[in-house]
Order: structure tokens, then C-alpha cells, then sequence
């Protein structure tokens, strides 16, 4: 277990890596010139405009810049975000590190949120429906419409149902507080929890003929215990890998739901900096939001290879 933690230690590392060098690369190549953005139609004053490329290294070369950048990451600087006003005395935003200390409690809620639903009612929902017709049934259809609707539709919907019509949520984004996670929590999870729920549901009932399990029902063990202790255990695995590898999706969908539910994450912080043009601030951003998806998807595998040994072995050639 230890050498396969090591060696997806590394894999990981050498993955945060070549997702930084891509997300540099795609962002600083973009078309336009971020400075010239700031002033709008009016060209700005060659001064401001010097101090301004200066101070984001614009007019280094693009390998000086990119060793600079990792020389940053690595010492905990992430950045700063492009001046909300040019004109103003200070040539430099907010800190990356100040705004993702800000937003991504709000973002950590989500997701955590959205991980324990799709979890939780997924499995349980797919379980239940490993050992019965008319549940397996009516969870194949609900699971299918949930995988069937897009993160964006699934929000749009609950916030025109729940905020607008019946008015038992307000729109109020975080500051309504445990009530405003609610909408934006269960719009991120539905398409995963259908996932889930299909995925449990098929490897619940491939177990359930393995015969171990006709040996746990010989010794006369109750259906429940059957299905929720013997052949639920070995049908996690492939659930464990399916979120692990769906956690880029999240992020993905937390854009998406916290700017229709106007809650002031990460999501909506990428949003602003796409908007604003504001390179420094997206690359920063983008950069700790593959950092995290590759972070889960290790602590994931090493879950995974506890529950199933099998995996720590590799690949059989």
C-alpha cells in the first residue's frame, strides 16, 4: 500500500506540473494585449501603461515569464489580479491568494455538499435498486432523466421553481446562509447522482451472483445485510473511480451554479476575471482549481486501491 501511495505521489506531481505549463500556456497566448483591455476605447498613458506590463512581467520573454511563474508558485506567490482602475496610483489587483481565501469557503461547501448528495443518495438509491424489479425500475428512470440534464438546465430550473415561483429560497447567495447552499448544492450533484445511482445499481447486482454472496444468503443472512455489507463493498470501487474522475466535471458545473445562484465562490471569481480580461487573475485561479482536481483524484485512487487490493497491483500484462 505504501509504494502504491509513492507512486501516485508522483504521478501527481508530475500531473500539477504539465496541467500548470498547459494553463499558462493557453491563457498567456490568448489574443489581445490584457493591458491595452483595461483603458477601454481610449489608448492609455505610455507610462502607466510601462509600469503596468512591468509589474506583470508582460515584457519579459515567455520563457522568463514562465520560469518566474513556477519560481512563484512554488514560494506561495500566486499573483495578482489586473487593476480594477489603471488610472489609479497602484499598477496591481487583489492577490490570488487573498481571493481564493475568500471564495473558497463558499466553493469547499459546494463541492463537499455536492460529493456527500451524489454519494449518499446515489449508493443508497443504487442498492436498493440492485434487489428489486420495480425499484431498479423507477431508479433507471430517474437516474437516466438526472444524467439526461445538463448542470446548467438542472439550476436554472430549481432557481425558477424554488426562488422565483414558490419564493421558499431567497436569492440571497451565500448571506442567506445553510439555506442558500441548498439549490446550488443539489443542482451540482444531480447529474452525478444519476451516475452514481446507474453505476451502483449495475455492479450491486453483477455481485449479487458471485458466490460469495450465494454463500452469505446459504448461511441464511437477511436480504439487507446481504446486499448492504457483502456485495455492496466490492461495487464501491468503480463508484470511488467514477468521482474521482468526475471532480473536474464539478468544478466544471460550480462555474455554472454559483453564477446563476450568485454565490460568491471560486466559480464566480473565474467568471469576473473572464469577463474583466483579467489574465493574471485566471491563470492564478484556473491554476489552483486543477491543483485541487488532481489532489482529489490522488487522495481518491489511494481510496480506492484500499477498499479493492487488486488495484495497487497495476495493470496485468
Amino acid at each position: 500500500m505504501l509504494a502504491f501511495a509513492v507512486r501516485r505521489l508522483a504521478q501527481m506531481v508530475l500531473s500539477l506540473w504539465a496541467a500548470v505549463t498547459l494553463v499558462f500556456l493557453a491563457v498567456t497566448q490568448l489574443p489581445g494585449d490584457p493591458v491595452r483591455a483595461l483603458f477601454g476605447f481610449q489608448p492609455p498613458p505610455p507610462e502607466l501603461y510601462a509600469r503596468i506590463r512591468e509589474e506583470y512581467r508582460l515584457d519579459e520573454p515567455l520563457p522568463v515569464q514562465y520560469g518566474l511563474y513556477l519560481r512563484d508558485l512554488l514560494t506561495g506567490d500566486w499573483g495578482r489580479g489586473l487593476p480594477p482602475n489603471p488610472s489609479a496610483s497602484t499598477v496591481a489587483g487583489p492577490a490570488v491568494v487573498d481571493v481564493v481565501a475568500v471564495t473558497a469557503p463558499v466553493s469547499a461547501v459546494l463541492l463537499a455538499g455536492a460529493l456527500v448528495v451524489q454519494l449518499v443518495v446515489g449508493v443508497v438509491a443504487g442498492a436498493l435498486a440492485a434487489g428489486g424489479r420495480w425499484r431498479g425500475a423507477g431508479v433507471h428512470v430517474a437516474a437516466t432523466l438526472l444524467v439526461g440534464t445538463p448542470v446548467v438546465v438542472a439550476a436554472y430550473a430549481l432557481r425558477l421553481v424554488f426562488v422565483q415561483e414558490l419564493r421558499w429560497v431567497p436569492f440571497s447567495g451565500a448571506s442567506a446562509g445553510p439555506a442558500g447552499y441548498v439549490l446550488p448544492v443539489v443542482a451540482l450533484a444531480a447529474l452525478s447522482t444519476g451516475y452514481v445511482a446507474l453505476i451502483t445499481r449495475a455492479e450491486v447486482q453483477e455481485t449479487l451472483h458471485a458466490p460469495f454472496v450465494r454463500a452469505a444468503y446459504g448461511r441464511g443472512l437477511v436480504p439487507w445485510r446481504v446486499v448492504g455489507v457483502h456485495a455492496l463493498r466490492p461495487a464501491l470501487t468503480p463508484v470511488v473511480t467514477f468521482v474521482a474522475a468526475n471532480v473536474g466535471q464539478l468544478f466544471v458545473g460550480l462555474v455554472v451554479v454559483e453564477g446563476v445562484f450568485g454565490m460568491p465562490g471560486i466559480g464566480n471569481a473565474i467568471l469576473r476575471s473572464i469577463r474583466g480580461h483579467d489574465r493574471a487573475m485566471l491563470v492564478g485561479l484556473t491554476t489552483v482549481v486543477i491543483a485541487a482536481v488532481i489532489v482529489v483524484n490522488a487522495v481518491a485512487d489511494v481510496a480506492a486501491a484500499a477498499i479493492d487490493p487488486r488495484m495497487r497491483l497495476g495493470p496485468v500484462t
